[in-house]
């Protein structure tokens, strides 16, 4: 059974009625809610009973048959649709904290209402009638505040914990009628994907996310015979009636829910079952609680109503037979329906598709019968259950084990680990990973852990990799000795590898590198963790000092370069100090780009592009106290400074001035959707928004001023605007310059001798800014300076983002130009999309959202121009098992 038609979306569901018959339905159900509030207050004689005898025992059984058919009529969900519907809802997206606790407000407020049915409502016509009156008014004004249905339906309704818990598995499904389209406003949404919701939710990594449901069906059994069997409840067919005082009310109530946890408890402990089952079987039982004292209580309101029917003492079996059946059909189906989302989980990565997290995901693929694939972490055996394509990074990540991570491309070298053992049960290094195994120079087991995947069995490894020495390239036997003095200027990555390679193949020259920065080459990519984390630099080093004494490579730290005298092959120092060369390699990177604002300096504003930036940017917002920052940029390095503002706490919004984030990575599709995504964790984000100036208020915060948008506080501002290539140098020292310093694709400069690369340097035109770009010219420039010919060759561009499960890539071409069709499909409730761009059935590009199974597999087919070979009908179909299948012919 395939994931489509075991857990079919509100878009695979067949449609029960036409758009039009719908509303026509929920104004009706409106106007029946609005009347019975009316009659409740006029005639609570006869209305009481009809409403809370008759009625709502209904609503249960409803929940477990047909819980689409009151989702889509619910009358609190028609008002609440109403704003959005007629386009005045402001849609706003949860701050974390009402997103955390919506659903626990949810539960009190259903155990508060129910429980005082005891004293209160269910004598008392006029509380009643404003009962219904305060859930019709909340939902409304959750709809026009909130987006979609997350300000009522999906979030805070008391309702909405028992609609969970039946509604787990519909016995008969009705697909979702108002959420046109879905807006993504809901974790695990039942109108997106009714059989999978609650599933997803018992198997989130996040404790509490799937606590707050088992609390709620633990106590449910306990609290439903607790209102049945309280002693002196008052009921409204009762003339009179002595009451309970309210404490020892809701004292009964708790106390029979506290058993009821207990057991619980008890059996979680010491039965061996699947995660969902006690919630299955503990909300039968109250299912079957209520309906063993309901069913005689309605025909008894019946009875009461008509005034002179008289029951027949086996009249409430007609209710609890059948309805004993449904219950059995549905522990069956429940168990069943977990069985299958298990298989599929583990089987096939459906956590995207479930909303499930990493560490639940893991646990699944462990407990489904895949004990042949798993990683070994040692030296503490820490084993990790794998399926076919994971990379180890993935693995050590979802474990909680300690690991850097940086461009997940195998080319910045943030994550290299020892592979002890199963190394033919890996994916075969690329290109990419071998050049950078060989310029960190560890041991011949050394795997990057982002490029190396799980294909067959069992891999064991460390993670720190084993040492060897540094070596010498074989073309190093016809090195130039004339070449006495190469001079680097920059410790980027370009500085660092043109070092590397002029080593490898020069055994003799003295190699110097020149750089005005402090800390040795670092993982660039990672320094939002110095705003957000407490380890300072610690593991953000690429290599340790000792690689460039065991290479014999000078560094000159903290230093700057004053001029380049290109006649006299010199260089003049800061400090004072003269430095020839008889080969020189500009290498000397770039600044970040900020345009000209108004008010923009001084302390709290601030740009990220070094460490030195990200630990003062921590600095700041520690002393100051800021609570609210604006980020100015919607790009990789812009979103990921964001979200590390976020996790120190503020109230974080992006301005974009393009109409979507990463414009540059992907099109307009995949920017809402990552949009969307990043707002629902809690960032604000505004797009096609210009900043007009920053200025001081009254009370001296900083606001920064919007066209044609309200102003934004910002005690902090960044600024990541894009970058400036460093050129000034070169300009002076009389090298063509433009964006960048020009070169040729021997990465040759206007003068001879002298060479460039990396974000400095200006090809055809075009900057690129990419570690890769930087990886590649670098080499190029190192090879040529000592008398090589070689061009180089533009890589297909891949970009990757991570920001908290947004696993994005980017590879070749992501908007379809002329002569070319693209595949895409796209999943906005659980924030995936997926497309691929062709040209005459020839892979050119692809975004993937949410898909990290297919990252890889993807990317190499991009990389490598495949043709489709007619599996084009397939993908459209949204069946993309194509690329699985070429990963396992790889193996």
């Amino acid at each position: 059974m395939s994931e489509g038609t075991s857990f079919p979306n509100y878009l695979q569901i067949p449609p029960l009625l036409p758009q039009r018959a719908w509303h026509v339905l929920r104004i009706l159900t409106v106007l029946a809610a609005l009347t019975m509030a009316v009659l409740l207050i006029t005639q609570p004689k006869w209305a009481l009973p009809l409403f809370w005898m008759l009625v709502v025992p209904l609503l249960p059984a409803v929940f477990m048959i047909a819980p689409g058919l009151w989702r889509n009529l619910c009358p609190m969900a028609a008002l609440n649709q109403t704003p959005r519907l007629f386009g005045f809802s402001r849609g706003l997206a949860h701050t974390p904290r009402i997103r955390e606790y919506s659903y626990v407000l949810g539960i009190a407020l259903f155990f508060l209402f129910v429980s005082s049915r005891k004293w209160l409502f269910d004598q008392n016509g006029v509380a009643s009638g404003a009962l219904i009156l305060f859930g019709l008014g909340a939902a409304f004004v959750g709809g026009l505040v909130f987006k979609g249905k997350s300000g009522w339906c999906s979030s805070i309704c008391p309702l909405l914990p028992i609609q969970r818990i039946y509604g787990q598995t519909p016995l008969k499904l009705i697909g979702n009628a108002h959420c046109q389209p879905c807006v993504g406003c809901t974790k695990n949404c039942y109108d997106f994907n009714p059989k999978v919701a609650f599933l997803a939710d018992q198997y989130d990594d996040d404790r509490y996310h799937a606590g707050y449901r088992r609390f709620f069906a633990a106590a449910l059994p306990g609290f439903i015979l607790a209102f049945f069997t309280m002693p002196n409840a008052v009921s409204p067919l009762a003339s009179t009636a002595a009451t309970l005082e309210g404490g020892a009310i809701y004292t009964h109530f708790l106390l029979y829910a506290g058993v009821g946890m207990a057991l619980y408890k008890t059996c979680e402990t010491f039965l061996k079952v699947p995660v969902n089952s006690l919630n299955v079987l503990f909300g039968a039982a109250a299912f079957n609680i209520y309906y063993w004292f309901a069913a005689s209580g309605w025909f008894a309101a019946l009875s009461t109503l008509s005034g002179q029917w008289a029951v027949p003492v086996g009249a409430p079996y007609l209710i609890r037979v059948p309805l004993w059946i449904a219950s059995a059909m549905w522990i069956w189906h429940g168990f069943a329906t977990e069985g299958v989302f298990r298989r599929e989980l583990a089987g096939k990565s459906a956590s995207q598709a479930a909303g499930v997290g990493q560490g639940a995901v893991a646990a699944l693929r462990k407990a489904s019968g895949q004990p042949g694939m798993q990683l070994v972490i040692e030296p503490e055996l820490q084993k990790v259950a794998a399926t076919q394509g994971q990379s180890l990074l993935e693995l050590v990540e979802s474990c909680g084990a300690r690991i850097e991570s940086g461009c997940r491309m195998g080319v910045c070298g943030a994550d290299p680990v020892a592979v002890l053992g199963g190394m033919n049960n890996l994916s075969p290094p690329d290109e990419d990973e071998c050049n950078t195994l060989a310029r960190l120079g560890h041991a011949d087991n050394t795997r990057m852990a982002c490029r190396a995947r799980v294909q067959k069995g069992e891999v064991a490894i460390a993670l720190v990799p084993d040492k060897r020495d540094a070596g010498i390239s074989a073309n190093a036997a016809a090195f130039d000795p004339a070449i006495r003095q190469v001079v680097v200027i920059g410790n980027g990555i370009a500085g660092v590898t043109a070092a590397d390679h002029l080593r490898r193949r020069h055994p003799a020259c003295r190699i110097v590198v020149v750089a005005d920065e402090n800390h040795h080459l670092y993982n660039r990519m990672a320094i939002t963790r110095l705003v957000y984390g407490r380890s300072a630099m610690q593991g953000l080093y690429l290599m340790p000092e000792s690689w460039y004494a065991e290479r014999n490579i000078e560094v000159m730290l903290n230093t700057a370069v004053r001029s380049v005298d290109a006649k006299k092959r010199e260089l003049l120092l800061a400090d004072g100090e003269t430095l020839r060369y008889d080969r020189l390699i500009f290498a000397t990177g770039s600044s970040s780009f900020v345009p000209q604002l108004p008010g923009y300096g001084g302390p709290g504003c601030y740009v990220l592009r070094s460490a030195n930036d990200a630990m003062g940017l921590r600095s700041q917002a520690q002393t100051s106290g800021a609570t609210h920052a604006v980020v100015a940029g919607g790009g990789l390095l812009g979103l990921e400074a964001a979200y590390a503002l976020y996790k120190l706490g503020m109230q974080v919004a992006v301005i974009e001035r393009n109409r979507w984030l990463l414009h540059r990575q992907l099109d307009e599709r995949g920017g809402r959707l990552l949009e969307s995504y990043l707002a629902n964790l809690g960032l604000h984000i505004c797009t096609a928004v210009q900043i007009k100036a920053l200025t001081r208020g009254e009370d001296g915060l900083r606001m920064v001023q919007l066209d044609g948008s309200a102003p934004r506080r910002a005690d902090l501002f960044v600024v990541a605007a894009g970058i400036a290539p460093n050129i000034e140098l070169a300009r002076v020292a009389g090298l063509d310059v433009n964006r960048g310093i020009v070169v040729d694709w021997q990465m040759r400069t206007s003068i001879a001798d002298v060479y460039a690369a990396g974000d400095a340097a200006e090809v055809e035109g075009k900057v690129l800014g990419l570690w890769p770009v930087a990886v590649g010219q670098a080499e190029v420039a190192a090879c040529n300076a000592l008398g090589e010919t070689r061009s180089y060759e533009e890589p297909v561009l891949s970009t990757q983002l991570k920001v908290v499960g947004a696993d994005l890539v980017s590879v070749g071409k992501f908007e379809v130009g002329e002569g070319e069709t693209s595949l895409s499909e796209e999943d906005v409730a659980n924030y995936r999309y997926r497309k691929l761009v062709l040209r005459d059935g020839v892979l050119v590009g692809a975004i993937l959202i949410g898909w990290p199974e297919l990252i890889e597999p993807v990317s190499k087919a991009v990389k490598a121009h495949k043709r489709l070979d007619g599996a084009e009908a397939q993908i459209r179909a949204g069946d993309w098992s194509y690329f699985a299948c070429a990963v396992s012919a790889a193996a």
